[in-house]
């Protein structure tokens, strides 16, 4: 069974950019009490590979999927703008009956790369919500692991 996700993200010019993203006001009855501050993420992509002819791990993207909300066009102006960004995603589970956060990804020196969005055709997908989708390159990433205490770091040139 999937559980949420939540994202706070900072801009070093905009400030708390994820601030006030999980109210009633931004998206309606999908509202977390809890969560006020984060985006609320319905899925997440990332991959690394390693190529033989080249002496680093290749990062790519790091991809969300999130609902239209009050960080929609600041994220817009973030990437018109190449504003570096800094992202801390939280996974939760449910462990005993109760919302764990057990997983959190941090990522620093980001900028975002590229948006889409996704406003379904209503009458194919008539209970479908707009999404829109999120691409991320950054300098690091940690990941850690809280419920198991371990944790990995990994560094990536991000162009300008």
């Amino acid at each position: 069974m999937s559980s949420h996700s939540y994202m706070s993200i900072t801009g070093t010019k905009s400030g708390l950019i994820s601030a006030g993203c999980s109210t009633q006001e931004s998206i309606g009855n999908k509202c977390q009490v809890g969560h006020t501050d984060q985006i609320l993420i319905q899925s997440l992509n990332h991959s690394m590979t390693s190529i033989s002819n080249i002496s680093e791990a290749v990062h790519n993207p790091l991809v969300i999927h999130k609902p239209l909300d009050k960080s929609t066009p600041l994220l817009a102006q973030a990437l018109a703008n190449r504003e570096e960004l800094f992202c801390e995603i939280d996974l939760y589970r449910t462990f005993g009956g109760n919302q764990q956060k057990y997983f959190t990804l941090s990522i620093k020196g980001a900028r975002i790369v590229a948006i889409n969005l996704d406003i379904p055709d209503v009458l194919l997908y008539s209970d479908a919500e707009p999404m829109e989708q999120v691409m991320l390159r950054y300098h690091s990433i940690t990941w850690i692991h809280r419920a198991a205490n371990t944790s990995g770091y990994a560094f990536w040139g991000l162009e300008d």
